[in-house]
């Protein structure tokens, strides 16, 4: 759920559309002339429209509020099955004892951080947001580990079509040691979490299909 902070800082900007817009209203009210009924209906329907506006927003805040605790519980549960860690900063996984090496990488960046090693490979899972759009875009990167160094690459759309992947993959590459699948949205359960990352392993370990061995 959204903070109290949140809630608060929505709630003040629905309360200054409304004060402001029924203000300019009666001064424009005044300035031509209109009798005090029809300035009272108009700052009443200004009121309810910065009520309403104010509503959808606090109820787009606590939906994606809802969206991130799903993530975050599937990432947990994720990590937890595959003998990793779950954390929202690259600091969390710092000193850790596995000794990762996924949080080193300039790609493994977001709000929402994993670590494990499904099927003994490692695999990091970032989720972030990117400023695409107003609200924004949700995208999932999966970094796979690779055993050894693969050619910079990047598939196109049409070579990525052609392959057995989770619908709504948004680019893969490599480079160095890295696999990167990146897929639009977040998981909202930890089976979920699973389907896209097995397809990045199952890619990671077919050479033909990006960069070579």
């Amino acid at each position: 759920m959204p903070s109290i902070d949140e809630e608060r800082e929505v709630l003040e900007s629905g309360v200054f559309i409304a004060v402001f817009s029924s203000a300019l209203l009666v001064v424009v009210g005044l300035f031509w002339g209109f009798p005090w009924q029809a300035l009272l209906l108009l700052v009443v329907v200004s009121v309810a429209i910065g009520g309403l506006i104010s509503g959808m927003t606090l109820a787009d805040v606590r939906s994606a509020a809802r969206r991130k605790a799903l993530t975050h519980g599937a990432l947990t549960t994720w990590a937890g099955r595959n003998g990793g860690s779950f954390g929202t900063t690259v600091a969390a996984f710092t000193g850790d004892a596995q000794g990762w090496e996924s949080p080193a990488s300039p790609r493994f960046r977001g709000e929402l951080l994993a670590v494990g090693r499904p099927q003994g490979v490692e695999v990091g899972v970032a989720c972030c947001v990117e400023d695409v759009g107003e609200a924004g875009t949700a995208v999932t990167a999966v970094l796979v580990r690779l055993r050894g160094q693969r050619p910079p690459a990047r598939l196109s759309r049409r070579e990525i079509r052609r392959l057995d992947l989770p619908q709504g993959v948004d680019s893969v590459e490599t480079g160095d040691r890295e696999l990167l699948v990146r897929y639009e949205g977040w998981p909202h359960s930890s089976s979920a979490v699973d389907v896209l990352v097995d397809a990045a392993v199952h890619l990671a370990t077919n050479s033909h299909d990006v960069g070579d061995s």
